[in-house]
């Protein structure tokens, strides 16, 4: 396979699930021996998120500082990150604010063939007409676009014209060592029923309605102990008993996954969503939302039971009917490992290097 030069453009490097996923991505491909950029905005650089960049990954940042506040800011930040992008065989676009400087670097700048790595929804850019726009139109610019999932295939085909290729190449899941099954019975024994949650205040990533849902369910079930994760501090009032543990590292998390009885996932949308696939590995039963790139894993029934979005009623009824029935926790619990082993790393890479070499060779 030929070796390319490969430049990511991100909206910044502060800690979040689809930066995380972009590194991985940057990480793998100088590994397989490409020469990997990645550019970001000045003062947008979070040091643990750094630390993640193989020492092969070059980090370039642009002369101005993100993000604008009016639309002049934002066409100084787009020009500056489009002029430190390095001559590359591909640019890649990433967050939907970011076709906007791989346009001008790919074609006016000429620095490189443009691929959009779609790993936005809709739901992100509620009451943000600019991203918004960005969505309807952008597919255009490329050669190609590259998604995390066929829900994200879907909303580009929805919003591009037929002849750009749109392809799905996945993710797939880190630290697979620290993510092992734990028997359910041995959860089953503890004194309290722990529900684990992970996300932030955004509404879109549901807290609210997953605290309602709680509130319901702890009225029936007073053994229920909530630990909720996250990445920021969290303001939030609930009777139901809870834990809160502020971004842990990869090994608590895995081990918060393994000892909770039910894993819930309350989110509106999702390029993927890689937490529920994650407790899926480690054999807790999952509740979740139908958040379009969950879909991707989820069968209801079978390795999770499903709900819609927004709906405290129906969530808190699904996180009941795991609780109350084991035959139902158990075969919830033993589908998930064998779901989460199709997410290696190695086969998104393959499907990734290929569609780049692809663009590259014209």
């Amino acid at each position: 396979m030929n070796r390319l030069r490969i430049s990511f453009l991100l909206s910044s490097l502060w800690l979040s699930g689809g930066v995380r996923a972009v590194i991985e991505y940057a990480n793998r491909l100088a590994a397989s021996g490409h020469t990997v950029t990645l550019i970001i905005p000045a003062g947008s650089c979070d040091a643990e998120m750094a630390a993640e960049i193989a020492p092969a990954v070059t980090l370039r940042t642009s002369a101005v500082q993100g993000p604008g506040r009016n639309l002049a800011q934002h066409v100084r930040l787009a020009w500056s990150l489009a002029r430190a992008v390095p001559p590359s065989d591909v640019v890649l676009a990433t967050h939907t604010p970011t076709t906007v400087p791989g346009y001008i670097s790919t074609h006016w700048l000429r620095r490189g063939q443009p691929v959009w790595l779609f790993m936005d929804y809709p739901a992100m850019f509620a009451g943000r007409p600019l991203e918004l726009w960005l969505l309807r139109h952008a597919l255009r610019w490329h050669k190609r676009a590259l998604t995390l999932s066929q829900s994200g295939t879907r909303i580009l085909r929805e919003n591009g014209p037929d002849d750009i290729p749109v392809q799905t190449v996945g993710l797939g899941l880190s630290h697979p060592h620290l993510l092992q099954p734990r028997p359910l019975a041995q959860r089953q024994a503890q004194a309290a029923q722990h529900i684990l949650y992970i996300g932030d205040m955004r509404p879109r990533k549901g807290l609210q309605e997953f605290l309602a849902a709680a509130a319901l369910l702890h009225a029936q079930r007073p053994d229920l102990c909530l630990r909720i994760v996250s990445k920021q501090p969290c303001i939030f009032d609930t009777p139901v008993p809870h834990e809160f543990f502020l971004h842990p590292d990869q090994a608590e998390l895995a081990r918060l996954y393994a000892t909770s009885d039910l894993f819930v996932s309350a989110s509106w949308g999702e390029g993927l969503g890689l937490p529920p696939l994650e407790a899926m590995a480690c054999a807790t039963p999952v509740v979740m939302t139908d958040s379009g790139g969950g879909m991707e894993y989820a069968r209801h029934e079978e390795n999770c039971l499903i709900v819609p979005p927004r709906d405290p009623q129906a969530l808190a009824q699904a996180m009941r009917r795991v609780l109350d029935d084991r035959d139902l926790a158990q075969r919830l619990s033993q589908a998930g490992p064998p779901t989460a082993a199709q997410f290696a790393w190695e086969l998104v890479m393959e499907r990734m290097e290929r569609a780049l070499c692809e663009v590259a060779r014209g």
